[in-house]
């Protein structure tokens, strides 16, 4: 009777201890969303697709517990447990921080990694609480469609868990910038897409106010917003996009002249300056509780 070997027995080490390299680096991140508001699931619908992580989902909402469910056949725990690797993601509100890490900071291992786009929450103060490594992200709600723009900072170097290869740049795209820039980048990039909502709202308005049907204005305005990503090139400004549109004494000319006798630049400026101011004072108030 022929006797038996035991696997890997005639197999050489270094061959198995690349196997095991391997295997270890196909291992699936552990991604914990605590927070399943608006860019909770942004969040959610943009790792759903991708097939490196594995999603734990928290809300203490019964009826988004159920909806998140319903949707995407994810069970939802209404508090967290215990976390002892992988990436925790806080989409709660800044003024719920403190109670957050008060109630939880003892159920996340040091090993956790700390990703916070909430807004105004410096590194600093996350750091009073616990003492993981942690990168501050502030991304918009382009990321449920994988094209968003993530701004971040960390308080560490490399990539840790490689969450900047396996998460954010499949999210969208990624750039490291100076924490002091946050507050700026938040009102610029994080309700970015609210600029853009309120002008087409606007556009809407004024094409039914001038005799278009809502539906008809609504129409127009989405199938332009729809097209406007193809026009954007990476060597293209934005001021040479309107000079592509506008003619000499043309329509739109006209409507450009009138903005900038409105003072439009100083309207966006305005709002641009008033949502930074804003952003740090969150941070001073979440710095000072």
């Amino acid at each position: 009777m022929q006797k038996k070997t035991k696997k890997f027995k005639n197999i050489p080490l270094f061959i198995l201890t690349s196997f095991n390299w391997y295997y270890w680096r196909m291992e699936k991140l552990d991604i914990h969303i605590v927070g399943l508001g608006n860019l909770g699931s942004a969040f959610l619908n943009g790792l759903n697709s991708i097939e490196d992580v594995n999603l734990f989902l928290y809300d203490d909402s019964t009826a988004v517990r159920q909806s998140i469910q319903d949707e995407f056949s994810i069970i939802v725990d209404d508090s967290i447990t215990s976390i002892q690797s992988g990436v925790i993601i806080l989409c709660i509100k800044p003024q719920n921080i403190n109670d957050f890490f008060n109630n939880n900071h003892e159920k996340i291992s040091k090993d956790v990694l700390i990703c916070s786009p909430v807004a105004g929450l410096e590194i600093k103060t996350i750091e009073s609480f616990i003492e993981n490594k942690i990168i501050r992200v502030m991304p918009n709600l382009l990321i449920k469609d994988n094209q968003g723009f993530i701004p971040y900072i960390s308080n560490y170097d490399d990539d840790y868990l490689t969450f900047n290869k396996i998460v954010l740049a499949k999210l969208g795209v990624t750039k490291e910038f100076e924490e002091e820039m946050f507050p700026l980048i938040t009102a610029l990039s994080g309700s970015g897409p609210a600029w853009y909502y309120e002008l087409s709202s606007q556009l809407v308005n004024s094409g039914q106010e001038l005799g278009l049907s809502l539906d008809d204005s609504e129409l127009i305005i989405k199938e332009l917003v729809k097209a406007l990503p193809a026009l954007v090139a990476e060597d293209s400004s934005f001021k040479d996009l309107v000079n592509q549109v506008k003619s000499p004494n043309g329509t739109t000319e006209a409507g450009l002249n009138s903005l900038n006798n409105d003072s439009f630049d100083r309207i966006i400026l305005d709002a641009i300056q008033k949502a930074t101011r804003r952003s740090t004072e969150i941070s001073r108030e979440l710095g000072n509780e």
